[in-house]
């Protein structure tokens, strides 16, 4: 099948798992995107924003969503995540894409085969842009 990933379903129960931490949140009715980092966010010190995939806009690019929930995880456990509004986390990111430098960023392409552009944000960065940052 032309398309068809066989990591899909682990990946979808994993993120599942951050849609559920959602509703410990008490936001469950609203129009959040959920995006959870596993544990190379620990190694690599930034969180990643995909904006392009297989030639398509994806992501931050498409979403129609009002808030974005980006979970970190460490081995399979929530330990932090940060709430943006969609817009403002849009306007930081073309920033960053602008001059990645200036925010220690890179943009890159990854995901499975590499068919991904993406925005590498150190975690240190995201207090510029997050409208609340949670700790499990």
């Amino acid at each position: 099948m032309a398309g068809w990933n066989p990591k899909f379903d682990a990946d979808l129960q994993f993120g599942q798992q951050g849609e559920r931490w959602l509703i410990w949140l008490g936001t469950d009715m609203a129009k959040v995107e959920v995006k959870t980092e596993r544990d190379t966010w620990m190694e690599t010190g930034n969180a990643v924003f995909e904006f392009r995939s297989r030639d398509k806009a994806s992501g931050i690019a498409v979403t129609q969503s009002d808030y974005w929930l980006h979970i970190f995880s460490e081995r399979g456990q929530a330990v932090m995540a940060y709430l943006f509004r969609v817009q403002e986390l849009r306007e930081f990111l073309r920033a960053v894409y602008r001059d990645p430098n200036k925010f220690g960023a890179r943009v890159c392409r990854g995901g499975d085969d590499a068919t991904s552009e993406v925005i590498l944000v150190p975690v240190n960065q995201l207090h510029r842009v997050a409208r609340w940052p949670f700790f499990a």
